[in-house]
């Protein structure tokens, strides 16, 4: 019975040679340093909070650790729009149940240059220019208070293809 079903997540994925085509509008660039990887995440969180402390408190962004780790593997790129870095994506190797692939590990955009779709083209020029196996999964989880999110992830070509969802037990 849907009443008794609550949806939690949803899981995104495609392969890379399914994703959109770039559309040249980012690019993707090493940031200077993992400092300013991690002062990019933590402003974003921090307006998310302000914002919609719902979805808020469903998401986290990563530690500084990991953000330190993808920046020196080459894992993490500043989202570049006509030299100015609106935000960062970070993909990594990953898997969500059972599907294993690179999975988004991190992915924001500056509160003042949402909306633009730059996600979705970030994730285009990932998969164009940096993503080495075509047949390779790009996967990633999407809390499902995060419409834009989901929108994203279709529009840069990967649908839902899981869900988790809570069930009420009982009466």
């Amino acid at each position: 019975n849907g009443d008794n079903v609550i949806p939690d997540q949803t899981i995104h994925a495609a392969r890379y040679s399914q994703l959109t085509a770039p559309d040249g509008r980012v690019r993707l660039t090493p940031l200077p340093d993992a400092a300013s990887a991690i002062a990019l995440v933590a402003a974003r969180y921090a307006d998310l909070a302000a914002a919609n402390p719902v979805l808020a408190g469903n998401v986290a962004a990563k530690d500084a650790a990991e953000i330190g780790d993808w920046h020196r593997s080459g894992r993490l790129r500043g989202i570049d729009v006509d030299g100015s870095i609106v935000g960062l994506l970070a993909v990594d190797d990953g898997d969500i149940g059972w599907i294993t692939g690179d999975e988004i590990q991190e992915e924001v955009i500056s509160t003042g240059h949402t909306g633009h779709g730059y996600a979705a083209s970030a994730q285009a020029a990932w998969s164009a220019h940096i993503a080495d196996d075509p047949a390779r999964l790009l996967i990633g989880t999407i809390d499902r208070h995060n419409h834009a999110s989901r929108r994203t992830a279709e529009r840069a070509g990967r649908p839902a293809v899981l869900e988790d969802v809570f069930v009420r037990l009982g009466r």
